[in-house]
């Protein structure tokens, strides 16, 4: 008797579980995913903010929350919405609707976390998009679509297959997008698969910040490209710590040191570019910071002191406060055939400062990175590199990438891993110069501005109408 009690509890305990289950599937299901996204700020070197842990961790708990909690918000208003235009519109209507607004959708969940976390030398125009489904797109077929419609716009196409999928009266709509979606990629393969430019041969660097590779020889390379960090404490005097200096050949060559400036509390990441032959030529300020890593929060701030935590916030201004530079990065010229847009690491995450190098005659891309603070995360690195192929792809442009304590490769102008490396190593390999621009180097985020004024119609509508009843 008393079995058969204990089973129908489980049993009415399991039916009460999936009913709400089902009940909140929609919840449930972008709560899992923009956790499992943003989980790898769980394990980043944070956690021993002013060396205590427990602190860190807390604090990283509470990003995630605030981050997953917005995400979902946003993503269950848009579906929302396109619940109400299905049931009102024409289907072809309808797709030309939804995808705009599922792109504009995807781009504030990457620009509404980043105001949330903005700090003393955050910019507005910063986004996060490390929850986007553009990242699993970018490891698709349907990746050469972003040279028509860009990051968010694949974003937006993965948003309504799945939505298409999720809803059974929807469900026999998704073949025709699948469809129209790889047309549009091939479309985007098709035109600008070949590049058009000269080839030169280039190495990037894979080492660590204690323990750099040797004097690169610069015979027969004509860039070398070194890690976030990787020219510290490098002048012309010593230049040759670095790179041999043979003026028979000269190489170009480009990566960043650390400055402290006097009267000033923090430090500046600043470009450094130049040549075998005239040294040192040209320097720049890092125009990004990674929000909690060099730029710590005005809300974390206000909590901090609230908490009466002065020496957290000391340790954070003295030991990883980075100060922004002023200026946009800009291309930099190696010979009439060779522009190269380089940036130092948190540019990864922001689509448009590689497209305005494309737009501005960038003929291949370069990232400085330097990754320790991620702790070698699995996740993270693959967000990285999805990033760099959206960035390739997108524009049609080679990308060398260059790294501390991470994975140093080179992608081809169609996403294709050339070589790729951690530890001690050079990669040395030809690549091609691209004058071609895609169609989104050209117009940009053209979806996203779309869906914008989307909902914006939408919202005067409903207001009209509230104001009429």
């Amino acid at each position: 008797m008393k079995k058969k009690i204990k089973k129908t509890k489980y049993k009415n305990k399991t039916k009460i579980l999936l009913k709400f289950i089902k009940k909140h599937d929609v919840t449930i299901a972008l709560t899992i995913w923009f956790a499992s996204m943003w989980s790898w700020v769980l394990f980043t070197d944070t956690l021993d903010l002013a060396g205590d842990k427990k602190q860190g961790f807390i604090l990283a708990i509470i990003i995630l929350a605030i981050n997953v909690a917005l995400s979902v918000f946003i993503m269950k208003k848009m579906i929302k919405l396109a619940i109400h235009i299905f049931a009102k519109y024409s289907y072809v209507t309808v797709l030309i609707i939804l995808l705009p607004l599922f792109a504009f959708a995807d781009f504030l969940v990457a620009w509404v976390p980043a105001i949330l976390w903005i700090g003393p030398e955050g910019r507005l125009d910063r986004i996060l998009p490390l929850s986007t489904t553009g990242l699993i797109a970018v490891n698709l077929p349907f990746v050469y679509a972003s040279r028509i419609i860009g990051f968010f716009g694949l974003s937006g196409f993965i948003w309504l297959l799945v939505f298409l999928l999720w809803n059974k009266k929807l469900r026999k709509y998704f073949v025709f997008t699948a469809i129209f979606f790889v047309s549009l990629s091939i479309i985007g393969w098709a035109i600008w698969r070949v590049p058009e430019g000269s080839v030169i041969n280039a190495a990037t660097v894979s080492e660590t910040l204690n323990e750099r590779v040797p004097a690169i020889n610069n015979n027969n390379v004509q860039l070398v490209v070194f890690p976030e960090y990787g020219l510290d404490k490098i002048d012309n005097n010593n230049l040759s710590e670095r790179i041999t200096i043979d003026k028979e050949n000269k190489t170009f060559f480009l990566g960043s040191l650390q400055l402290f400036p006097q009267n000033k509390v923090g430090h500046l990441n600043r470009l450094i570019y130049g040549n075998t032959e005239d040294g040192i030529t040209f320097k720049q300020d890092k125009y990004r910071l990674i929000p909690g890593g060099e730029d710590l929060p005005y809300l974390l701030r206000i909590g901090l002191r609230a908490t009466n935590q002065k020496s957290t916030l000391d340790y954070f201004s003295y030991a990883k406060g980075t100060l922004k530079g002023t200026d946009q990065l800009k291309p930099l010229r190696i010979s009439n055939d060779t522009i190269v847009g380089a940036a130092v690491c948190s540019s990864i995450i922001s689509p448009e400062d590689y497209r305005y190098f494309a737009q501005n005659g960038a003929t291949i891309f370069t990232n400085s990175a330097s990754l320790t603070i991620f702790k070698g995360s699995p996740l993270f690195a693959r967000q990285q590199k999805s990033f760099a192929k959206f960035m390739a792809v997108s524009n049609s442009r080679y990308f060398l990438q260059s790294a501390n304590s991470a994975r140093a490769y080179v992608l081809d102008n169609n996403g294709k891993t050339l070589a790729e490396a951690s530890g001690h190593t050079v990669l040395t390999r030809q690549v091609q110069n691209n004058t071609k621009k895609t169609l989104y180097t050209t117009i940009g985020e053209v979806l996203v501005w779309a869906g914008a004024l989307i909902c914006l119609v939408f919202a005067v509508q409903k207001l009209k109408k509230w104001k009429d009843s």
